[in-house]
Protein backbone atom coordinates (compact mmCIF):
# COMPACT_ATOMS: atom_id res chain seq x y z
CA UNK A 1 0.00 0.00 0.00
CA UNK A 2 1.00 3.62 -0.17
CA UNK A 3 3.03 4.42 3.29
CA UNK A 4 0.59 5.26 5.94
CA UNK A 5 1.34 7.47 8.73
CA UNK A 6 0.40 8.00 12.80
CA UNK A 7 1.89 11.14 13.38
CA UNK A 8 1.80 12.97 10.17
CA UNK A 9 -1.75 14.14 8.78
CA UNK A 10 -2.58 12.74 5.42
CA UNK A 11 -5.66 13.26 3.62
CA UNK A 12 -7.77 11.75 0.94
CA UNK A 13 -8.73 14.27 -1.32
CA UNK A 14 -11.42 11.97 -3.05
CA UNK A 15 -14.58 13.06 -3.34
CA UNK A 16 -16.60 15.23 -5.55
CA UNK A 17 -14.66 18.45 -7.23
CA UNK A 18 -16.26 21.60 -9.04
CA UNK A 19 -15.45 20.21 -12.78
CA UNK A 20 -15.65 22.14 -16.48
CA UNK A 21 -15.34 20.36 -19.52
CA UNK A 22 -14.04 22.44 -22.52
CA UNK A 23 -13.72 20.48 -25.55
CA UNK A 24 -11.45 21.32 -28.20
CA UNK A 25 -10.76 24.55 -26.76
CA UNK A 26 -6.99 25.76 -27.77
CA UNK A 27 -4.77 24.92 -25.01
CA UNK A 28 -3.03 28.21 -25.05
CA UNK A 29 -5.73 29.98 -25.46
CA UNK A 30 -7.17 30.11 -21.55
CA UNK A 31 -6.30 30.10 -17.63
CA UNK A 32 -7.01 27.13 -16.26
CA UNK A 33 -7.26 28.94 -12.97
CA UNK A 34 -10.29 31.09 -14.36
CA UNK A 35 -12.16 28.63 -15.82
CA UNK A 36 -15.54 28.75 -13.67
CA UNK A 37 -16.05 25.14 -12.77
CA UNK A 38 -19.85 25.17 -12.21
CA UNK A 39 -20.66 21.40 -12.75
CA UNK A 40 -19.15 18.32 -10.27
CA UNK A 41 -17.19 15.04 -10.81
CA UNK A 42 -16.34 12.60 -8.93
CA UNK A 43 -12.23 11.77 -8.29
CA UNK A 44 -11.18 9.74 -8.75
CA UNK A 45 -13.53 8.68 -12.32
CA UNK A 46 -12.39 9.17 -16.00
CA UNK A 47 -14.46 11.77 -17.08
CA UNK A 48 -15.02 10.49 -20.47
CA UNK A 49 -16.43 7.10 -19.20
CA UNK A 50 -19.27 9.06 -17.95
CA UNK A 51 -22.50 9.23 -19.48
CA UNK A 52 -21.93 13.34 -20.85
CA UNK A 53 -18.94 13.15 -22.07
CA UNK A 54 -18.48 9.66 -22.95
CA UNK A 55 -16.14 9.52 -25.81
CA UNK A 56 -15.60 12.71 -26.13
CA UNK A 57 -11.57 14.34 -26.70
CA UNK A 58 -10.80 17.69 -24.94
CA UNK A 59 -9.58 19.83 -22.10
CA UNK A 60 -11.40 19.41 -18.31
CA UNK A 61 -10.40 21.76 -15.61
CA UNK A 62 -10.57 20.20 -11.69
CA UNK A 63 -10.78 22.70 -8.54
CA UNK A 64 -11.24 21.86 -5.25
CA UNK A 65 -10.27 23.35 -1.63
CA UNK A 66 -6.79 22.29 0.44
CA UNK A 67 -6.71 22.76 4.27
CA UNK A 68 -3.12 23.48 4.90
CA UNK A 69 -2.01 25.16 8.51
CA UNK A 70 -0.17 28.32 7.59
CA UNK A 71 3.62 28.06 7.75
CA UNK A 72 4.01 24.78 6.61
CA UNK A 73 4.54 22.82 3.27
CA UNK A 74 2.55 20.44 1.55
CA UNK A 75 2.87 17.47 -1.18
CA UNK A 76 0.21 16.25 -3.66
CA UNK A 77 0.66 12.38 -4.32
CA UNK A 78 -1.73 12.03 -7.27
CA UNK A 79 -2.04 8.07 -8.62
CA UNK A 80 -2.59 8.88 -12.55
CA UNK A 81 -3.96 11.38 -13.76
CA UNK A 82 -4.65 11.12 -17.58
CA UNK A 83 -3.40 11.79 -20.20
CA UNK A 84 -1.82 15.05 -19.77
CA UNK A 85 -1.99 17.46 -16.64
CA UNK A 86 -0.78 20.87 -15.16
CA UNK A 87 -1.44 21.50 -11.40
CA UNK A 88 -1.64 24.98 -9.50
CA UNK A 89 -2.05 26.02 -6.26
CA UNK A 90 -3.68 29.49 -5.75
CA UNK A 91 -3.02 30.31 -9.49
CA UNK A 92 0.74 29.15 -9.24
CA UNK A 93 1.48 26.25 -12.12
CA UNK A 94 3.64 23.72 -9.78
CA UNK A 95 4.22 20.72 -12.06
CA UNK A 96 2.95 19.65 -15.45
CA UNK A 97 2.78 15.48 -16.14
CA UNK A 98 2.48 13.40 -19.52
CA UNK A 99 1.92 9.70 -18.62
CA UNK A 100 -1.25 8.88 -17.68
CA UNK A 101 -0.87 6.27 -16.11
CA UNK A 102 2.57 7.45 -14.12
CA UNK A 103 2.09 8.52 -10.24
CA UNK A 104 3.64 11.87 -9.44
CA UNK A 105 4.00 14.32 -6.48
CA UNK A 106 3.89 17.78 -6.40
CA UNK A 107 5.23 19.62 -3.77
CA UNK A 108 3.00 22.77 -2.38
CA UNK A 109 5.43 25.84 -0.51
CA UNK A 110 3.85 27.04 2.67
CA UNK A 111 1.41 30.03 2.39
CA UNK A 112 0.47 32.75 5.53
CA UNK A 113 -3.20 31.67 5.15
CA UNK A 114 -5.01 28.11 5.99
CA UNK A 115 -7.23 27.46 2.59
CA UNK A 116 -5.30 27.00 -0.52
CA UNK A 117 -7.21 26.52 -4.06
CA UNK A 118 -6.04 23.25 -6.23
CA UNK A 119 -6.79 23.74 -10.15
CA UNK A 120 -6.06 20.52 -12.13
CA UNK A 121 -5.95 21.41 -15.88
CA UNK A 122 -6.12 17.76 -17.61
CA UNK A 123 -6.46 17.29 -21.54
CA UNK A 124 -7.67 13.85 -23.10
CA UNK A 125 -6.19 14.82 -26.46
CA UNK A 126 -3.66 12.87 -28.46
CA UNK A 127 -0.68 15.31 -29.19
CA UNK A 128 2.76 13.70 -30.50
CA UNK A 129 4.53 16.50 -28.49
CA UNK A 130 2.46 17.13 -25.71
CA UNK A 131 1.38 13.35 -24.75
CA UNK A 132 4.44 11.30 -26.75
CA UNK A 133 4.26 8.31 -24.38
CA UNK A 134 0.30 8.06 -25.53
CA UNK A 135 -0.54 7.55 -29.34
CA UNK A 136 -4.14 6.71 -30.81
CA UNK A 137 -3.17 3.19 -32.40
CA UNK A 138 -2.82 1.77 -28.55
CA UNK A 139 -4.96 -1.48 -28.62
CA UNK A 140 -6.77 -0.13 -25.28
CA UNK A 141 -8.83 2.66 -24.83
CA UNK A 142 -7.08 5.66 -23.54
CA UNK A 143 -9.18 7.92 -20.87
CA UNK A 144 -9.15 11.06 -19.39
CA UNK A 145 -9.53 12.23 -15.61
CA UNK A 146 -8.13 12.26 -13.04
CA UNK A 147 -7.90 8.32 -12.82
CA UNK A 148 -6.85 7.44 -9.35
CA UNK A 149 -6.26 8.81 -5.78
CA UNK A 150 -5.09 12.01 -4.84
CA UNK A 151 -3.38 13.06 -1.01
CA UNK A 152 -2.78 15.51 0.97
CA UNK A 153 0.70 15.33 2.97
CA UNK A 154 0.91 17.92 5.53
CA UNK A 155 4.81 18.32 6.29
CA UNK A 156 6.53 19.65 9.05
CA UNK A 157 7.12 23.35 9.16
CA UNK A 158 10.61 23.12 10.10
CA UNK A 159 12.78 20.33 9.78
CA UNK A 160 13.61 17.44 7.95
CA UNK A 161 10.55 15.03 7.25
CA UNK A 162 11.08 11.38 5.80
CA UNK A 163 10.60 11.82 2.06
CA UNK A 164 10.88 7.53 1.51
CA UNK A 165 11.11 4.12 3.19
CA UNK A 166 12.61 1.28 1.12
CA UNK A 167 13.24 -1.76 2.52
CA UNK A 168 14.76 -4.36 0.69
CA UNK A 169 15.18 -8.54 1.63
CA UNK A 170 18.87 -9.75 1.44
CA UNK A 171 20.20 -13.03 0.70
CA UNK A 172 18.98 -13.90 4.03
CA UNK A 173 16.05 -13.16 4.05
CA UNK A 174 14.29 -16.20 5.75
CA UNK A 175 16.20 -15.16 8.70
CA UNK A 176 14.47 -11.72 8.36
CA UNK A 177 17.57 -9.67 7.22
CA UNK A 178 16.48 -6.80 5.26
CA UNK A 179 18.19 -3.79 4.09
CA UNK A 180 16.71 -0.21 5.03
CA UNK A 181 16.81 3.38 2.78
CA UNK A 182 15.09 5.86 4.54
CA UNK A 183 15.38 9.29 2.75
CA UNK A 184 14.76 13.11 4.26
CA UNK A 185 13.59 15.87 2.59
CA UNK A 186 12.90 18.97 3.94
CA UNK A 187 15.85 21.37 5.27
CA UNK A 188 18.36 19.24 5.93
CA UNK A 189 18.85 16.06 7.38
CA UNK A 190 18.56 15.36 11.20
CA UNK A 191 19.21 18.30 13.59
CA UNK A 192 21.36 18.45 16.90
CA UNK A 193 19.01 16.12 19.31
CA UNK A 194 16.80 14.48 16.69
CA UNK A 195 16.80 10.89 16.04
CA UNK A 196 15.49 8.19 14.00
CA UNK A 197 13.37 5.01 15.17
CA UNK A 198 12.87 1.87 13.47
CA UNK A 199 10.01 -0.32 14.58
CA UNK A 200 9.27 -4.11 12.78
CA UNK A 201 5.27 -4.73 13.20
CA UNK A 202 4.71 -5.02 17.00
CA UNK A 203 8.35 -4.68 18.43
CA UNK A 204 9.63 -1.84 21.08
CA UNK A 205 11.49 0.94 18.71
CA UNK A 206 14.96 0.87 18.32
CA UNK A 207 17.15 4.17 17.58
CA UNK A 208 18.97 4.08 14.05
CA UNK A 209 22.79 5.30 13.68
CA UNK A 210 22.62 8.34 12.00
CA UNK A 211 24.24 11.75 12.36
CA UNK A 212 23.28 15.07 12.78
CA UNK A 213 22.99 16.87 9.66
CA UNK A 214 22.85 13.12 7.48
CA UNK A 215 19.72 13.31 4.58
CA UNK A 216 19.51 9.54 4.58
CA UNK A 217 19.68 6.55 5.99
CA UNK A 218 20.93 3.18 5.14
CA UNK A 219 21.72 0.31 7.06
CA UNK A 220 20.85 -3.80 7.38
CA UNK A 221 18.00 -5.12 10.34
CA UNK A 222 16.58 -8.14 11.35
CA UNK A 223 12.91 -8.36 11.68
CA UNK A 224 11.74 -10.15 14.61
CA UNK A 225 9.98 -13.44 14.21
CA UNK A 226 10.46 -13.40 10.35
CA UNK A 227 7.82 -15.12 8.07
CA UNK A 228 8.42 -15.90 4.42
CA UNK A 229 6.25 -14.10 2.07
CA UNK A 230 5.27 -16.82 -0.92
CA UNK A 231 2.13 -17.54 -2.85
CA UNK A 232 1.02 -19.61 -0.60
CA UNK A 233 1.72 -18.08 2.52
CA UNK A 234 1.41 -14.04 1.72
CA UNK A 235 2.85 -13.44 4.82
CA UNK A 236 3.23 -9.46 5.12
CA UNK A 237 5.37 -7.48 7.95
CA UNK A 238 5.83 -3.83 8.98
CA UNK A 239 7.68 -1.03 9.23
CA UNK A 240 7.53 2.21 10.82
CA UNK A 241 10.44 4.60 11.12
CA UNK A 242 9.97 7.92 13.00
CA UNK A 243 11.82 11.50 13.97
CA UNK A 244 12.25 12.43 17.03
CA UNK A 245 12.80 15.81 18.68
CA UNK A 246 15.43 16.34 21.59
CA UNK A 247 12.43 16.37 23.68
CA UNK A 248 11.12 13.67 22.62
CA UNK A 249 8.32 13.87 20.43
CA UNK A 250 7.48 12.62 16.87
CA UNK A 251 7.68 15.17 14.19
CA UNK A 252 7.26 13.10 11.07
CA UNK A 253 6.68 9.40 10.37
CA UNK A 254 6.48 6.62 7.79
CA UNK A 255 5.34 3.27 7.56
CA UNK A 256 5.23 0.65 5.30
CA UNK A 257 4.39 -3.37 4.67
CA UNK A 258 7.04 -5.42 2.81
CA UNK A 259 7.40 -9.29 2.67
CA UNK A 260 10.78 -11.39 3.42
CA UNK A 261 11.14 -13.39 0.01
CA UNK A 262 13.92 -13.04 -2.96
CA UNK A 263 12.98 -13.64 -6.65
CA UNK A 264 15.79 -15.28 -9.34
CA UNK A 265 16.63 -15.60 -12.96
CA UNK A 266 19.29 -18.57 -12.80
CA UNK A 267 20.31 -22.40 -14.74
CA UNK A 268 17.48 -21.02 -17.51
CA UNK A 269 14.32 -21.12 -14.87
CA UNK A 270 12.78 -19.06 -12.13
CA UNK A 271 13.29 -19.36 -8.44
CA UNK A 272 11.62 -18.12 -6.03
CA UNK A 273 12.70 -18.30 -2.15
CA UNK A 274 14.98 -20.82 -3.50
CA UNK A 275 12.96 -23.25 -5.57
CA UNK A 276 11.41 -23.32 -8.86
CA UNK A 277 8.50 -20.84 -9.82
CA UNK A 278 6.51 -22.07 -12.37
CA UNK A 279 3.88 -18.97 -13.35
CA UNK A 280 0.41 -19.35 -14.79
CA UNK A 281 -1.97 -16.40 -15.24
CA UNK A 282 -3.30 -13.39 -17.51
CA UNK A 283 -2.68 -10.00 -18.76
CA UNK A 284 -4.94 -7.62 -17.37
CA UNK A 285 -6.29 -4.20 -17.84
CA UNK A 286 -7.09 -2.00 -15.05
CA UNK A 287 -10.94 -1.49 -16.82
CA UNK A 288 -14.84 -2.37 -16.81
CA UNK A 289 -17.38 -1.03 -18.80
CA UNK A 290 -18.75 1.03 -16.08
CA UNK A 291 -15.70 2.40 -14.83
CA UNK A 292 -13.56 2.71 -17.69
CA UNK A 293 -9.63 2.25 -16.15
CA UNK A 294 -11.45 3.63 -12.39
CA UNK A 295 -12.36 0.29 -11.21
CA UNK A 296 -13.60 -0.28 -7.92
CA UNK A 297 -12.00 -2.19 -4.92
CA UNK A 298 -14.35 -4.68 -4.79
CA UNK A 299 -13.92 -5.99 -8.79
CA UNK A 300 -9.92 -5.85 -8.17
CA UNK A 301 -10.72 -8.65 -5.73
CA UNK A 302 -13.61 -10.09 -7.22
CA UNK A 303 -10.97 -10.60 -10.62
CA UNK A 304 -8.62 -12.20 -8.36
CA UNK A 305 -10.98 -13.87 -7.03
CA UNK A 306 -11.95 -15.99 -10.25
CA UNK A 307 -8.01 -15.63 -11.29
CA UNK A 308 -7.32 -18.15 -7.82
CA UNK A 309 -10.05 -19.99 -9.27
CA UNK A 310 -8.61 -20.69 -12.73
CA UNK A 311 -5.34 -21.70 -11.36
CA UNK A 312 -3.74 -18.85 -11.62
CA UNK A 313 -0.62 -17.28 -9.54
CA UNK A 314 0.31 -14.46 -11.85
CA UNK A 315 -0.61 -11.37 -13.29
CA UNK A 316 1.07 -9.29 -16.12
CA UNK A 317 -0.49 -5.62 -15.59
CA UNK A 318 -0.82 -4.31 -19.26
CA UNK A 319 0.41 -1.77 -20.07
CA UNK A 320 0.77 0.54 -17.56
CA UNK A 321 1.74 1.03 -13.94
CA UNK A 322 -0.61 -0.64 -11.71
CA UNK A 323 -3.00 0.83 -9.10
CA UNK A 324 -2.05 0.63 -5.67
CA UNK A 325 -4.97 -0.92 -4.61
CA UNK A 326 -4.60 -3.74 -6.65
CA UNK A 327 -0.52 -4.59 -5.72
CA UNK A 328 -1.69 -4.28 -2.26
CA UNK A 329 -4.89 -6.79 -2.71
CA UNK A 330 -1.88 -9.21 -5.05
CA UNK A 331 0.59 -8.50 -1.64
CA UNK A 332 -2.14 -10.19 0.25
CA UNK A 333 -3.59 -12.66 -1.72
CA UNK A 334 -0.08 -14.58 -3.09
CA UNK A 335 0.05 -13.36 -6.45
CA UNK A 336 2.94 -12.11 -8.16
CA UNK A 337 2.82 -9.55 -10.64
CA UNK A 338 4.53 -8.06 -13.80
CA UNK A 339 4.49 -4.42 -13.71
CA UNK A 340 5.99 -1.74 -16.99
CA UNK A 341 5.92 1.18 -17.77
CA UNK A 342 3.68 2.59 -20.41
CA UNK A 343 4.04 1.53 -24.00
CA UNK A 344 2.56 -0.34 -26.70
CA UNK A 345 3.97 -1.30 -30.15
CA UNK A 346 6.02 2.71 -29.87
CA UNK A 347 7.61 3.25 -33.42
CA UNK A 348 10.58 4.85 -34.32
CA UNK A 349 10.11 8.20 -34.52
CA UNK A 350 8.64 8.00 -30.92
CA UNK A 351 12.12 7.19 -29.97
CA UNK A 352 13.72 10.08 -31.59
CA UNK A 353 11.44 12.24 -29.49
CA UNK A 354 13.68 14.03 -26.22
CA UNK A 355 9.97 14.46 -24.67
CA UNK A 356 9.45 10.78 -24.75
CA UNK A 357 12.50 10.20 -23.68
CA UNK A 358 12.23 12.29 -20.57
CA UNK A 359 8.51 11.66 -19.89
CA UNK A 360 9.57 7.31 -19.93
CA UNK A 361 12.41 8.43 -17.80
CA UNK A 362 10.56 10.24 -15.06
CA UNK A 363 7.31 7.50 -15.66
CA UNK A 364 9.52 4.62 -14.39
CA UNK A 365 11.06 6.45 -11.96
CA UNK A 366 7.90 6.96 -10.50
CA UNK A 367 6.41 3.34 -10.86
CA UNK A 368 9.81 1.82 -8.75
CA UNK A 369 9.11 5.05 -5.96
CA UNK A 370 5.51 4.05 -5.59
CA UNK A 371 5.48 -0.08 -6.12
CA UNK A 372 8.95 -0.33 -4.03
CA UNK A 373 7.86 -2.40 -1.22
CA UNK A 374 5.38 -4.79 -2.85
CA UNK A 375 6.62 -8.16 -2.37
CA UNK A 376 3.93 -9.31 -5.30
CA UNK A 377 5.67 -7.46 -7.88
CA UNK A 378 8.81 -9.56 -9.01
CA UNK A 379 9.64 -8.33 -12.97
CA UNK A 380 9.57 -4.63 -13.74
CA UNK A 381 8.98 -4.25 -17.64
CA UNK A 382 8.51 -1.29 -19.97
CA UNK A 383 7.73 -0.73 -23.74
CA UNK A 384 5.79 -3.79 -25.10
CA UNK A 385 5.88 -5.10 -28.07
CA UNK A 386 8.87 -2.39 -29.73
CA UNK A 387 10.60 -2.90 -32.86
CA UNK A 388 13.49 -4.92 -30.75
CA UNK A 389 14.28 -6.70 -34.40
CA UNK A 390 15.93 -3.51 -34.94
CA UNK A 391 19.48 -1.85 -33.57
CA UNK A 392 18.18 1.90 -33.43
CA UNK A 393 16.49 1.16 -30.20
CA UNK A 394 19.24 -0.58 -28.48
CA UNK A 395 20.78 2.89 -26.59
CA UNK A 396 16.92 3.37 -25.57
CA UNK A 397 16.80 -0.07 -24.29
CA UNK A 398 20.18 -0.44 -22.54
CA UNK A 399 19.29 2.76 -19.96
CA UNK A 400 15.86 2.00 -19.38
CA UNK A 401 17.54 -1.32 -17.99
CA UNK A 402 20.54 0.64 -16.36
CA UNK A 403 17.44 2.50 -14.54
CA UNK A 404 15.58 0.39 -13.29
CA UNK A 405 18.62 -1.94 -12.32
CA UNK A 406 19.82 0.95 -10.05
CA UNK A 407 17.00 1.65 -8.84
CA UNK A 408 15.95 -1.57 -7.57
CA UNK A 409 18.45 -4.55 -8.43
CA UNK A 410 16.21 -7.33 -6.07
CA UNK A 411 13.65 -7.35 -8.68
CA UNK A 412 14.00 -8.91 -12.61
CA UNK A 413 13.63 -6.65 -16.07
CA UNK A 414 12.44 -7.89 -19.12
CA UNK A 415 10.17 -6.75 -21.18
CA UNK A 416 7.53 -8.46 -23.89
CA UNK A 417 8.79 -9.12 -27.15
CA UNK A 418 7.15 -9.71 -30.75
CA UNK A 419 10.26 -10.84 -32.27
CA UNK A 420 11.19 -14.24 -30.26
CA UNK A 421 13.10 -15.39 -32.86
CA UNK A 422 14.91 -12.41 -34.45
CA UNK A 423 15.31 -9.92 -31.41
CA UNK A 424 18.79 -8.49 -30.95
CA UNK A 425 18.51 -7.34 -27.42
CA UNK A 426 17.07 -10.89 -25.55
CA UNK A 427 21.00 -10.18 -24.06
CA UNK A 428 19.65 -7.60 -21.97
CA UNK A 429 17.52 -8.80 -19.92
CA UNK A 430 17.10 -11.39 -16.84
CA UNK A 431 13.64 -12.80 -18.13
CA UNK A 432 12.90 -13.38 -21.54
CA UNK A 433 8.77 -12.73 -22.43
CA UNK A 434 7.79 -13.88 -26.31
CA UNK A 435 4.18 -12.57 -27.27
CA UNK A 436 3.25 -15.00 -30.15
CA UNK A 437 -0.10 -15.27 -31.59
CA UNK A 438 0.44 -18.54 -34.09
CA UNK A 439 -2.75 -19.95 -35.50
CA UNK A 440 -4.76 -16.50 -35.28
CA UNK A 441 -2.29 -13.21 -36.63
CA UNK A 442 -1.32 -14.67 -39.80
CA UNK A 443 -3.31 -17.81 -40.61
CA UNK A 444 -5.08 -16.96 -43.52
CA UNK A 445 -3.49 -19.32 -45.74
CA UNK A 446 -3.66 -22.06 -43.20
CA UNK A 447 -6.11 -25.49 -43.77
CA UNK A 448 -5.71 -25.83 -39.90
CA UNK A 449 -4.84 -23.06 -37.95
CA UNK A 450 -5.05 -24.66 -34.84
CA UNK A 451 -2.14 -26.96 -36.23
CA UNK A 452 0.28 -24.06 -35.79
CA UNK A 453 0.66 -23.54 -32.12
CA UNK A 454 3.08 -26.44 -31.01
CA UNK A 455 5.16 -26.01 -33.70
CA UNK A 456 5.54 -22.40 -33.61
CA UNK A 457 6.43 -22.60 -29.68
CA UNK A 458 8.81 -25.01 -29.94
CA UNK A 459 10.17 -23.50 -32.78
CA UNK A 460 10.79 -20.33 -30.84
CA UNK A 461 12.19 -22.50 -27.77
CA UNK A 462 14.87 -23.71 -29.86
CA UNK A 463 15.58 -20.44 -31.48
CA UNK A 464 16.32 -19.09 -28.18
CA UNK A 465 18.42 -21.99 -26.98
CA UNK A 466 20.40 -22.20 -30.29
CA UNK A 467 21.29 -18.23 -30.03
CA UNK A 468 23.16 -18.56 -26.92
CA UNK A 469 19.63 -17.95 -24.35
CA UNK A 470 19.69 -21.08 -22.82
CA UNK A 471 20.87 -19.56 -19.62
CA UNK A 472 17.39 -17.30 -19.64
CA UNK A 473 14.17 -18.43 -18.54
CA UNK A 474 11.64 -17.79 -21.02
CA UNK A 475 7.94 -17.08 -20.23
CA UNK A 476 5.29 -16.74 -23.11
CA UNK A 477 3.87 -13.37 -22.04
CA UNK A 478 1.11 -13.03 -24.80
CA UNK A 479 -0.94 -15.59 -26.52
CA UNK A 480 -4.79 -16.16 -27.46
CA UNK A 481 -7.72 -15.64 -29.95
CA UNK A 482 -10.91 -13.82 -30.09
CA UNK A 483 -13.95 -15.52 -28.67
CA UNK A 484 -17.54 -13.42 -28.58
CA UNK A 485 -19.41 -14.13 -25.72
CA UNK A 486 -22.37 -16.10 -26.61
CA UNK A 487 -21.25 -16.58 -30.16
CA UNK A 488 -21.64 -20.38 -31.01
CA UNK A 489 -21.71 -22.38 -34.77
CA UNK A 490 -21.53 -25.81 -36.06
CA UNK A 491 -18.30 -24.72 -37.96
CA UNK A 492 -16.62 -23.95 -34.80
CA UNK A 493 -14.58 -21.33 -36.74
CA UNK A 494 -12.46 -17.90 -35.47
CA UNK A 495 -14.79 -15.96 -33.25
CA UNK A 496 -16.69 -18.78 -31.29
CA UNK A 497 -16.25 -19.23 -27.77
CA UNK A 498 -15.68 -23.39 -28.80
CA UNK A 499 -12.69 -22.06 -31.20
CA UNK A 500 -11.17 -19.94 -28.33
CA UNK A 501 -11.55 -22.49 -26.04
CA UNK A 502 -9.57 -25.04 -27.59
CA UNK A 503 -7.05 -22.70 -29.09
CA UNK A 504 -6.31 -21.80 -25.46
CA UNK A 505 -6.38 -25.81 -24.56
CA UNK A 506 -3.72 -26.27 -27.21
CA UNK A 507 -1.67 -22.95 -26.19
CA UNK A 508 -1.75 -24.04 -22.57
CA UNK A 509 -0.45 -27.58 -23.24
CA UNK A 510 2.09 -26.75 -25.85
CA UNK A 511 3.88 -23.96 -23.68
CA UNK A 512 3.60 -25.64 -19.97
CA UNK A 513 4.55 -29.06 -21.30
CA UNK A 514 8.17 -27.59 -22.88
CA UNK A 515 11.08 -27.93 -20.56
CA UNK A 516 11.91 -24.53 -21.39
CA UNK A 517 8.93 -22.77 -20.33
CA UNK A 518 8.96 -21.24 -16.98
CA UNK A 519 5.36 -20.17 -17.12
CA UNK A 520 2.49 -18.25 -19.18
CA UNK A 521 0.83 -15.17 -19.63
CA UNK A 522 -2.75 -15.79 -21.72
CA UNK A 523 -4.05 -12.70 -23.37
CA UNK A 524 -6.46 -11.22 -21.58
CA UNK A 525 -8.47 -11.68 -18.42
CA UNK A 526 -11.38 -9.95 -19.68
CA UNK A 527 -12.95 -8.08 -22.87
CA UNK A 528 -12.10 -4.48 -23.09
CA UNK A 529 -12.72 -1.60 -25.03
CA UNK A 530 -9.95 -0.56 -27.96
CA UNK A 531 -9.36 1.57 -30.22
CA UNK A 532 -12.77 2.83 -32.51
CA UNK A 533 -13.67 4.37 -35.65
CA UNK A 534 -11.81 3.21 -38.65
CA UNK A 535 -9.00 1.15 -36.98
CA UNK A 536 -12.05 -0.76 -35.19
CA UNK A 537 -12.51 -2.72 -38.32
CA UNK A 538 -10.34 -5.63 -37.05
CA UNK A 539 -11.76 -5.59 -33.68
CA UNK A 540 -16.17 -6.54 -33.27
CA UNK A 541 -17.71 -4.00 -30.91
CA UNK A 542 -14.87 -1.61 -30.62
CA UNK A 543 -13.76 -4.31 -28.32
CA UNK A 544 -10.68 -6.68 -27.57
CA UNK A 545 -12.40 -9.55 -27.77
CA UNK A 546 -9.47 -12.41 -26.73
CA UNK A 547 -10.95 -12.20 -22.86
CA UNK A 548 -11.32 -15.76 -21.18
CA UNK A 549 -14.34 -13.47 -19.46
CA UNK A 550 -16.71 -10.66 -21.53
CA UNK A 551 -16.65 -7.56 -20.21
CA UNK A 552 -18.81 -8.20 -17.10
CA UNK A 553 -17.06 -10.93 -16.19
CA UNK A 554 -18.98 -13.71 -17.88
CA UNK A 555 -17.15 -16.65 -18.28
CA UNK A 556 -16.52 -17.81 -21.85
CA UNK A 557 -16.32 -21.52 -23.19
CA UNK A 558 -12.45 -20.99 -22.68
CA UNK A 559 -12.25 -20.59 -18.46
CA UNK A 560 -13.34 -24.24 -18.14
CA UNK A 561 -10.30 -24.99 -20.51
CA UNK A 562 -8.15 -22.91 -18.83
CA UNK A 563 -9.08 -23.99 -15.73
CA UNK A 564 -8.04 -27.50 -16.25
CA UNK A 565 -4.73 -27.20 -17.70
CA UNK A 566 -3.65 -24.68 -15.16
CA UNK A 567 -4.67 -26.86 -12.18
CA UNK A 568 -3.41 -29.75 -14.29
CA UNK A 569 -0.36 -27.91 -14.63
CA UNK A 570 0.47 -26.45 -10.51
CA UNK A 571 -0.27 -30.72 -9.59
CA UNK A 572 2.59 -31.92 -11.62
CA UNK A 573 4.75 -29.20 -10.52
CA UNK A 574 4.06 -29.74 -6.68
CA UNK A 575 4.67 -33.41 -7.47
CA UNK A 576 7.55 -32.69 -8.90
CA UNK A 577 9.42 -30.53 -5.93
CA UNK A 578 7.88 -33.17 -3.93
CA UNK A 579 9.23 -36.15 -5.49
CA UNK A 580 12.59 -34.14 -5.36
CA UNK A 581 12.87 -32.50 -2.42
CA UNK A 582 12.97 -29.15 -3.71
CA UNK A 583 14.13 -28.47 -7.15
CA UNK A 584 12.88 -30.87 -9.91
CA UNK A 585 16.03 -32.70 -11.98
CA UNK A 586 13.56 -32.78 -14.43
CA UNK A 587 11.62 -29.43 -14.86
CA UNK A 588 12.70 -26.19 -14.91
CA UNK A 589 15.51 -27.76 -16.96
CA UNK A 590 18.69 -25.83 -16.34
CA UNK A 591 20.57 -24.87 -19.42
CA UNK A 592 24.02 -23.33 -19.78
CA UNK A 593 24.01 -20.47 -21.69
Amino acid sequence: MPSFHLTRRVLSLSGLWNFAFLGGIDPNSFAPEDVPCTRKALVPSAFDALPAEAGKRGAAVYRTTLDVPPGCPARLEFGAVSLWSKIFVDGVALAENACGYAPFSVDVPPAPRRKRTLTVWVDNRFDAGRVPMHAEYFDFYQYGGILREVRLHILPAKGPWIESVHVTPTARYAEGEVEIAVAFGGDGGLAAGQKLTLQFDDAPPVDAVLQSGENAFHGNAGVPAPRVWSPEAPHLHRLRVAIQNKSGLETDDCAVRFGLRRIEARDGALWLNGEPLRLRGYNRHEWHPNYGPCTPTLQMAADLEILRDLGCNFVRGSHYPQDQRFLDLCDELGFLVWEENLGWQPRRRVFASPAFCRDHTRALRGMVEASFNHPSVIILGFLNEAETDQDYVRPFFEESVAILRALDPSRLVSYASRFAESDRHFDLVDLIAINVYPGWYGSEDAEEPLDLIKPHLEQCFASLDARGFGGKPVIVGEIGAEGLYGWHDRHNDFFTEEHQAEYLRLACEAALSHPRCSGIALWQFSDCRTYGKGRAIQRPRTFNNKGTLDEYRRPKAAYQAVRAAFWADAARCKARQSSAGGASPEWPLARAS
